[in-house]
């Protein structure tokens, strides 16, 4: 579904999903219900539907107040934001490139919490000292600021990507001065956490209170999953950014003599039935260029007698390369550059190892977290030059990028 922008702030797009409206009209009757349960002798239904959409209205503004402060120090604080959109209670922002200091994350995860906590003292003081005969007035202030209490410590909760998760690790980044450490240490806090949530939840749904139970263990394996993602997250960058790669599988040079006549090749490729596109030419023992099947194609097939291969050799400096020491994502990123989607590796003397190209990498990325591909699969994506499963290894370097891992 199409979010609808509302504000464009310091030329950051502020969007709404629709889902908001569907969350306004739920709290509004959530909250006129419970009312009508509670407070029926002072409120009639007419007055308990106004307090709930009001006081749903104003949280939900107050959700995008606090947003707009929180874009400001984040904006102050070197992260680049492409726009804002608002899901449920919180905000997704989707970044270009992320703060790259411990103590400006600090700084972003407070920010949040603070302006809540603060919020809410501001409307329950009004509230209590308030000598407004306006009872409806003061209900709806009185549950804003209950409101915002509840979620600036909800937001303060260690875990997962929620503001005191990202305080927690970012605290362990400042003392330590080590980035990963403090992302290994909330996963696995947050994974105990999940589990005890579980449990605990388990617990009420058996004995006690069969609804927060439930809303336990929903919680718990959202945690789970998030700590479970996050874990996969690491392991493949820490794939990707490994340069011992002995274990890649490359695809071995075809090679041939540079005195072949192109009659002889086009045998050699109906008789090698091979789906490559290029053969690497060599001459007295040595590398001498490379050149494409395309060629055929562009040659008389009466010439073919006549035609030698060298005649439309190509330096093998032309084809995509780079050297094996190189660290996977970088591998990755000049694929992703060439038009063929493949690219020939060279040792650190400049000669060449043999061609990578996506399915390789893809296999191997695969391997190292564990999943073993049944060869059902493997026929079926063979002929694909794709990073199987769907795994988007660009893009995660791209996330990489942005959160200045890489």
């Amino acid at each position: 579904m199409r979010s609808w922008q509302v504000l464009k702030i310091w030329g950051i797009p502020f969007k709404i999903h629709p889902y908001w409206i569907v969350l306004l009209f739920l709290f509004s009757w959530s909250i006129s219900d419970q009312i009508n349960l509670t407070s029926s002798d002072t409120y009639n239904d007419q007055e308990a539907l106004l307090i709930g959409f009001f006081t749903s209205f104003f949280l939900l503004s107050s959700i995008i107040l606090h947003q707009i402060f929180h874009t400001y120090i984040c904006l102050r604080e070197g992260v680049k934001i492409k726009n804002i959109t608002f899901f449920f209670l919180g905000a997704v922002l989707q970044i270009e490139k992320d703060c790259q200091s411990a103590l400006g994350n600090i700084k972003i995860s407070l920010i949040r919490p603070f302006l809540c906590f603060i919020t809410s003292i501001l409307l329950l003081s009004i509230s209590n000292l308030s000598e407004s005969k306006e009872q409806i007035f003061i209900n709806i202030i009185s549950r804003v600021g209950v409101l915002n209490l509840f979620l600036g410590i909800f937001n303060l909760i260690p875990v997962g990507t929620l503001d005191g998760g990202n305080f927690l690790k970012s605290v362990i980044w400042y003392y330590s001065g080590n980035k990963n450490k403090g992302r290994l240490f909330l996963n696995q806090f947050t994974l105990l956490l999940s589990i005890f949530l579980l449990t605990f939840g388990i617990f009420l749904l058996i004995g006690l209170n069969f609804y927060y139970g439930l809303i336990l263990c929903l919680l718990a394996i959202f945690g789970i999953n998030i700590s479970k993602a996050d874990n996969q997250y690491l392991k493949i960058e820490k794939i990707l950014k490994s340069k011992n790669l002995h274990e890649l599988k490359l695809k071995p040079l075809r090679k041939i003599e540079f005195d072949l006549t192109l009659r002889q090749f086009s045998r050699l490729i109906k008789d090698e039935n091979n789906l490559d596109d290029y053969f690497f030419i060599t001459k007295n023992g040595r590398w001498d260029g490379f050149i494409s099947v395309d060629v055929l194609k562009n040659i008389p097939v009466k010439k073919w007698d006549l035609k030698l291969v060298s005649e439309f050799n190509k330096s093998i400096n032309n084809f995509p390369n780079i050297f094996e020491n190189t660290p996977l994502w970088q591998i990755i990123e000049k694929i992703e550059k060439t038009s063929g989607g493949i690219i020939l590796i060279m040792n650190p003397y400049g000669i060449p190892m043999g061609l990578l190209d996506r399915k390789n990498i893809g296999f191997f990325v695969l391997k190292k977290l564990g999943f073993n591909i049944s060869n059902e699969i493997l026929n079926k994506i063979k002929s694909k030059n794709n990073y199987p499963l769907g795994i988007e290894l660009p893009k995660i370097i791209k996330l990489m990028k942005s959160k200045g891992d890489i």
